[in-house]
């Protein structure tokens, strides 16, 4: 539900505290009237209840977009949480494993939130698959601000954290849809060179130069200084994969030749660009209600994860996206940096410009 106000955030979670039906708590907060830190840790300290979330760019609350407020999603289910912070090192397998064993039961579901600029998400996200593998669902999303800069954004019960991330297993199957919508418009890239999040060099040749002449010839526009972002929203970069799905990558800058993506892209993989109008990411966004199940008649609890990036290259337009996601029921869910999930039996995946559902039963 969408809460617009700390005073009223306030007022839910002490009414939730004597409601027996709920068990746990998804929280997202927009990041335009983000609290400091101490202030939201006053307001969570108000909950006993397991509580896990993040500040995103925007939020969905009822079925609407809102850059203010927070939308807060009760779960019948209780949630394991976890907080994993780590400002100058990686979170290892060993330390993850620890963890579980003194968990009772199994997870069948996994959400996850990390930081969107955390160094070390990536490590993160390949030692939490190492852990659980592919016999759990994964869901989750990078928080953080369109300022591109870090600060605390990771909610764990009563804590806000920065450099870290933080999980909660749930004993309830997941159906996930995952998509883009994003088609190839070249042939593979080999990736040839990169710098953490920069790619420095395709096909032995300044990354950026590859790129451009390939993006220029297909849109029939000229890149300038002012105008990098602008086209290259439209030509986001596309992950080869075995199986032919793309994991999309976002490039939101160029310097000295190089490209500045939103989440890495390994040294010695092949790309392809990629290219999409609205129409096309519209189809994503069905093809990820349906994938999700939300179509179905039957009553069930449903969060999204939707690329900020998507609502920047739609525009208003991005109505038409909620409509598709409304379905059902009103959404509610977070416009991430980065979406977290995995397709099927496949491995863990940190997405860009992609939209992930969820849909899970209600208890009776």
């Amino acid at each position: 539900m969408y809460i617009p106000t700390q005073e009223q955030l306030k007022s839910a979670l002490i009414q939730g505290q004597r409601d027996p039906s709920i068990a746990s708590y998804l929280l997202f907060v927009a990041a335009d009237n983000y609290p400091e830190k101490a202030t939201l840790e006053e307001i969570l300290a108000l909950n006993e209840k397991p509580l896990i979330g993040g500040v995103f760019p925007e939020i969905i609350g009822d079925g609407k977009r809102y850059r203010t407020g927070f939308a807060l999603v009760p779960l019948e289910e209780r949630l394991q949480v976890a907080c994993f912070e780590s400002p100058q090192g990686t979170v290892s397998t060993e330390k993850l494993s620890r963890w579980l064993e003194k968990q009772p039961g199994e997870a069948k579901s996994i959400f996850c939130f990390v930081n969107a600029f955390w160094s070390e998400k990536e490590a993160f996200l390949h030692a939490l698959y190492d852990v659980f593998g592919p016999f759990v669902t994964y869901l989750g999303g990078g928080a953080g601000s369109l300022a591109f800069k870090s600060f605390p954004c990771i909610l764990s019960n009563q804590q806000v954290i920065e450099q870290g991330a933080v999980i909660g297993l749930m004993d309830e199957t997941i159906q996930l849809g995952v998509a883009h919508g994003w088609q190839t418009i070249s042939d593979p890239i080999k990736v040839t060179q990169t710098k953490g999040n920069t790619i420095v060099s395709l096909n032995w040749k300044p990354a950026f130069d590859t790129y451009k002449e390939l993006v220029e010839a297909h849109s029939q526009q000229r890149f300038s200084p002012e105008n990098f972002f602008d086209i290259a929203r439209s030509y986001p970069l596309g992950l080869v994969r075995l199986d032919d799905e793309m994991i999309v990558r976002d490039p939101y800058a160029t310097e000295e030749g190089m490209l500045h993506v939103v989440d890495e892209v390994p040294e010695g993989e092949y790309i392809r660009i990629m290219h999409g109008d609205l129409k096309s990411l519209l189809k994503g966004a069905r093809e990820a209600v349906a994938g999700a199940g939300i179509e179905q008649k039957a009553e069930g609890n449903q969060v999204c994860f939707d690329c900020i990036s998507r609502v920047l290259f739609m525009q208003a337009d991005f109505q038409k996206e909620l409509t598709f996601l409304n379905q059902n029921h009103p959404m509610n869910g977070a416009l991430s940096i980065g979406e977290i999930a995995n397709i099927g039996s496949a491995s863990l995946e940190l997405f860009n410009k992609t939209v992930v559902v969820a849909r899970w039963k209600k208890k009776n």
